[in-house]
C-alpha cells in the first residue's frame, strides 16, 4: 500500500513538472531569443508603442462595458439560479470562452457590417462599427466579459441567504441590496474579475482580426502588432511577445495576491 502511495506521489510529481516545462519553454525561448537589446528596443518603436497605447486604451473601454452589462447579469443569474432561464443564460454568457474566435469574428461582422441586421441599424444612424476602434472594444467586450461575469457570480453564490433577507427586512428593495451590500461585499471579486476580464481583452487576436481589421494606428493592437512584426522581424515579434506575457503575468500576479489579502 505504502508502496502505491510513494508511486502516485512521484507520478503526480513527473506530471506537474512536464506541465510546468511545457508552459514554462515557450516564454523562456521568447525571452532568450528577443534578448534585452530586443525587449528594449521594442520600447522605442514607433509601431510597437502605438500597438500598447491603443490595446490598453480600448481594452479599458470593454472593461466599463463589462462592468456595465456583466454586474446586472452576473447578480440576475445567482439571484434565480433554480430558475430554467438563469440556468440557460448562464451557458450563453459562457459560450465566449470555448467558441473559436474566429467563428466570433464572422458572428460580428455578419451581424454589424453594413450589410447585417444591426449594421444596417447603425448604418442608418450614420454608424460603422467595422475597421473602427469601436469594432476592436466590441470584440475584446466580447471574449472577455464571460471571465467578470463567471467569478462575480461565484462570489455573489457564496453570500448567506441571510443577508438579504436582513436587508430586505430593514426596508432595503432589491436594486438597494445590490448596490448599498452586496457589490461592497463583493469588491474583491469585482475588481479580479475586471483585472482578469483586462488581461484576457489585452491579448485578444482572432475575432479582433476578423471583425476589426489589421489598420495601424487604428485597429492594430498589441497581438495584431506582433503577427504584423512576425513578417519581417521575428525579433521585434518577440520582444513584444515577451512584453505581453511579462504584463499578464504581472497583472495575474495582482490578481492572486489581491484575492489572497484578508
Amino acid at each position: 500500500m505504502l508502496s502505491i502511495e510513494r508511486g502516485t506521489r512521484a507520478f503526480s510529481r513527473l506530471m506537474i513538472a512536464v506541465y510546468i516545462i511545457i508552459l514554462l519553454v515557450p516564454a523562456l525561448s521568447l525571452a532568450l531569443y528577443s534578448g534585452t537589446g530586443g525587449l528594449a528596443g521594442i520600447l522605442l518603436n514607433r509601431a510597437a508603442l502605438d500597438s500598447i497605447k491603443l490595446g490598453m486604451y480600448t481594452s479599458a473601454l470593454s472593461l466599463l462595458a463589462t462592468f456595465a452589462f456583466g454586474t446586472p447579469a452576473a447578480f440576475y443569474i445567482s439571484s434565480r439560479k433554480k430558475k430554467l432561464l438563469a440556468g440557460f443564460l448562464d451557458i450563453f454568457f459562457q459560450i465566449p470562452v470555448v467558441l473559436p474566435p474566429a467563428a466570433a469574428g464572422i458572428g460580428l461582422l455578419l451581424a454589424f457590417g453594413r450589410n447585417g441586421f444591426m449594421g444596417r441599424l447603425l448604418g442608418g444612424l450614420g454608424i460603422n462599427m467595422v475597421f473602427t476602434p469601436a469594432a476592436v472594444v466590441m470584440a475584446q467586450f466580447f471574449v472577455s466579459s464571460a471571465f467578470y461575469v463567471q467569478v462575480l457570480k461565484t462570489a455573489v453564490e457564496d453570500i448567506p441567504q441571510e443577508l438579504y433577507e436582513a436587508s430586505y427586512v430593514m426596508g432595503a428593495g432589491r436594486s438597494e441590496t445590490v448596490i448599498r451590500v452586496m457589490l461592497p461585499m463583493t469588491r474583491k471579486a469585482v475588481i479580479s474579475g475586471l483585472l482578469l476580464s483586462y488581461i484576457r481583452a489585452l491579448g485578444e487576436f482572432g475575432t479582433t482580426i476578423m471583425f476589426a481589421g489589421n489598420i495601424a494606428e487604428k485597429t492594430r493592437t498589441i497581438p495584431l502588432q506582433i503577427y504584423t512584426f512576425l513578417q519581417t522581424d521575428m525579433v521585434s515579434a518577440a520582444a513584444l511577445a515577451s512584453l505581453l506575457y511579462i504584463g499578464s503575468f504581472t497583472l495575474l500576479f495582482i490578481v492572486k495576491a489581491f484575492l489572497g489579502k484578508g
